[in-house]
């Protein structure tokens, strides 16, 4: 557009030039910072880098914050940027305070008053009290977890778990003992964080301290003894709590109260692995569990969580907390979602958890574990060894696992076992027609191996594995050694790709990696065990 002049010659005095070299300079000195009074000047991309929320939901939010009090230096928008800016990289007040023109205490003052002025839109977006049970259960209920553990009836699923923020030792000699953990060996304060199957936050409670008095078991029953938020009043009778092992010493107390409480089992003294119907119970948990760590996983994302918190935060982490999940609830996606496959899945997963493990039946009872065997090296470049194992595709791999994890876990397995030739090296021992077994390298221990167990049917078919691991006799799913083992024969060495070795791996010296010397080596390839 060509603006057209009204004045064909126009007249300044000292004082208007004076005023437009100010205005000029102004806004000069402006276009160097942050401007969020101006959304132009920003884009979606950057609303999300430095908040976390586009710049959509940051005008959306911006109507919570009505509160604020306004000031020549910053406007309320500024105010909330600063906040969100903070929580989501963990900068130190210094830098913010350069990154928006202004001093350390400016920036402490604004994050303080902008938490305080957002109070009400946390109360309306997490809580026990800002949703009712009934809508909890119709609209965050995933249908793996209904099919698993609602026996038909519309009852609530709650996962719980504690989750760690670190913070710098105190001076304080009392809160410094009660809040240093012998787990992590550091300071810090566990909020409890309480979340639907669809990974929908209800409500995040403390936080608690940290010595041995306040682990997960004494943090759950001190929540219900003080019914914390009312939750005593909006639990009903046989709603199901799921929990991980640092639960079991508070499982009868809810079981007392009316609640169903699902927890993975543990290994008894002495017991080295899970019984195939130990290993499916806990199986089914975990099929629904998993969606608290994600949560927990995406809290972190906001980066003042996954940093050491200063003390002078320490009074307002509980509150600060409560409003990322609070902006999680309101403007993040739900984590998992259900689809037409997953109840029939569920089902499936029912259906083998009453059933035992018939290839760790004929392992045991003719003691294949250690009886002395020689393996054969495999070379998984060649397709002509082996050539009547199953040719698997990824559905089919995905019924086998009954999840992901695995099938993301088979790759760094197998790269464990790819020698400097790109040659994947598995040991491999051929025992009957249709069952064979293979030594893998456990990824804990350098001492420790593990030894699978695969049987498969001459027409193309997976009909059972066992695996020597804490949880390898399960059948509802299959732990990841066999997993990888499956998706390596099965479907990766047929597709002729390699698997790229970690960047770092030449870039970090050993120690241990000396010359050798020993020049008598025949290099067989033949292991005896």
């Amino acid at each position: 557009m060509i603006l057209k002049a009204k004045y064909t010659k126009s007249f300044f005095s000292r004082t208007d030039i004076v005023a437009l070299l100010e205005n000029v300079r102004l806004t000069m000195s402006k276009s160097s910072i942050l401007d969020f009074d101006n959304s132009s000047r920003l884009t979606d991309n950057d609303y999300y880098n430095l908040t976390g929320l586009t710049k959509q939901q940051f005008e959306d939010l911006s109507t919570y914050s009505t509160t604020i009090r306004q000031s020549n230096v910053r406007s309320v928008r500024t105010c909330l940027a600063i906040l969100l800016t903070k929580l989501r990289t963990g900068l130190p007040n210094q830098i913010i305070g350069t990154i928006f023109s202004l001093t350390k205490s400016q920036v402490q003052r604004s994050i303080h008053s902008t938490r305080t002025s957002l109070q009400s839109f946390v109360t309306q977006n997490v809580g026990f009290k800002h949703i009712s049970h009934d809508d909890l259960v119709e609209n965050h209920t995933t249908d793996t977890a209904q099919t698993l553990f609602g026996n038909n009836e519309k009852v609530a699923f709650i996962v719980l778990d504690g989750t760690y923020i670190y913070i710098q030792k105190s001076s304080d000699y009392k809160f410094q003992r009660q809040s240093y953990s012998l787990h992590k060996h550091r300071p810090l304060v566990k909020p409890m964080v309480v979340v639907g199957t669809d990974g929908y936050i209800l409500s995040v409670l403390g936080p608690y301290l940290s010595n041995g008095k306040n682990n997960d078991a004494a943090i759950t029953k001190h929540m219900v003894a003080v019914n914390a938020e009312g939750m005593n009043e909006w639990l009903q009778q046989d709603d199901v709590c799921i929990v991980d092992r640092g639960f079991r010493d508070v499982v009868e107390y809810l079981e007392q109260q009316g609640y169903s409480v699902q927890m993975p089992l543990y290994l008894k003294k002495g017991q080295k692995q899970h019984t195939t119907e130990e290993a499916n119970s806990s199986r089914l948990v975990t099929k629904v569990r998993w969606i608290v760590e994600s949560v927990n996983g995406r809290l972190k994302q906001w980066r003042f969580f996954d940093k050491v918190v200063s003390n002078h935060y320490i009074p307002f982490i509980g509150e600060l907390l409560r409003l990322v999940c609070a902006l999680c609830n309101k403007y993040r996606p739900a984590i998992a979602s259900s689809n037409a496959d997953d109840i029939k899945i569920a089902e499936a997963m029912l259906d083998k958890s009453k059933k035992g493990n018939l290839v760790q039946a004929i392992v045991e009872n003719e003691g294949l574990i250690n009886k002395r065997v020689i393996y054969t090296l495999v070379d998984g470049s060649s397709a002509d060894q082996l050539k009547d194992f199953p040719v698997l595709s990824e559905e089919k791999l995905r019924q086998n696992t009954m999840g992901i994890y695995q099938l993301k876990q088979s790759p760094l397995y197998v790269r464990e076992h790819i020698g400097e030739d790109s040659v994947y090296q598995l040991y491999v021992c051929k025992i009957k027609e249709n069952l064979i077994k293979i030594k893998l390298q456990s990824r804990f221990s350098n001492s420790a191996t593990h030894n699978v167990f695969v049987q498969y049917t001459l027409d193309g078919e997976i009909s059972g594995w066992y695996c020597t691991c804490k949880v390898g006799a399960r059948i509802v799913g299959c732990c990841a050694h066999v997993s990888s083992v499956l998706w390596y024969l099965g479907l990766h060495r047929l597709q002729n790709t390699s698997i790229n070795s970690p960047r770092f791996t030449n870039s970090v010296l050993d120690a241990s990696d000396l010359p050798d010397l020993d020049t008598d080596s025949d290099g067989s390839s033949v292991v005896e065990e």
